[in-house]
């Protein structure tokens, strides 16, 4: 993937507005073959129906919308949209069936785990009392796992939530900041931060640039029937234990700084 004068290749893909009028011919032969009327295709997407001329019409179109509209007619996101940056192979060499057997047989082997997890629960609440620390918001891990992070069939999940967290994963897995990926994307580091938190709805043009920062194709990006939910999940633990891991080098700092503590309070 080339970045020619500085500039990314979905510029080029977006730049005589075909493909947004490709998409819009597409929905409208969908919805005429099944006989819809432009009210009723509204009403199961849960759009407003000028939002469907707008599509039609061949105007840009946003990820959420399009998602909602792949959905209603169960389309394969790579029968419609180009592929744009290169099939993204840089994981394979990820072991994530080995993982994932590896982390089983640990987990079962650590009887002492959750009184560890206690008693270091207790070590950070005490440090935390006595420098008057800001209380931080408690979340149960189940949390993240509320929604899936791949699609699920005929359910109208948080699509945006999805498409931030599979921007998450991918980005861990290269070990790269919000910071460089926006740069390589040539989007805002603002921007990128609030599409990660599930809390901006990009346009179609944005998704394949931050796919083509990321160096994957936007198929892994955007959430649709195609999704090969095993694969995601086994990359979202996979980005899960890597953040982990930076975070256990925390706690090696501050069993040195306790360490240090001791020894001049024991002398």
């Amino acid at each position: 993937m080339s970045h020619d004068n500085g500039k990314v290749q979905a510029e080029a893909l977006f730049a005589s507005g075909q493909l947004y009028k490709d998409i819009g011919e597409i929905i409208y032969d969908r919805r005429t073959a099944l006989d819809w009327t432009q009210v009723h295709l509204a009403k199961l997407a849960r759009l407003n129906v000028s939002v469907i001329r707008s599509i039609e019409a061949g105007r840009p179109v946003s990820l959420e919308t399009l998602s909602a509209l792949l959905r209603v007619f169960e389309i394969d996101p790579r029968d419609i949209l180009p592929q744009g940056a290169p099939e993204g192979t840089w994981f394979a060499h990820l072991d994530l069936v080995a993982s994932a057997t590896q982390l089983k047989k640990t987990m079962k082997q650590c009887s002492d785990y959750n009184l560890a997890i206690q008693k270091l629960r207790d070590i950070i609440g005490n440090i935390s009392k006595t420098f008057n620390l800001p209380e931080i918001p408690a979340r149960l891990p189940i949390d993240h796992y509320s929604h899936s992070v791949a699609f699920t069939s005929g359910e109208r999940q948080d699509l945006l939530e999805i498409f931030g967290r599979r921007i998450q994963i991918f980005r861990t897995l290269q070990g790269a900041t919000a910071s460089q990926i926006a740069h390589k994307s040539h989007v805002s580091l603002t921007s990128l931060s609030l599409i990660e938190a599930g809390l901006r709805n990009p346009s179609l043009e944005t998704v394949y640039r931050i796919a083509e920062g990321l160096s994957v194709s936007v198929y892994y990006l955007i959430p649709g029937i195609h999704d090969d939910a095993d694969l995601l999940r086994s990359l979202d633990m996979t980005a899960w234990a890597m953040s982990a891991q930076s975070q256990l080098e925390a706690l090696a700092d501050l069993e040195s700084i306790i360490g240090h503590l001791d020894d001049i309070a024991n002398h």
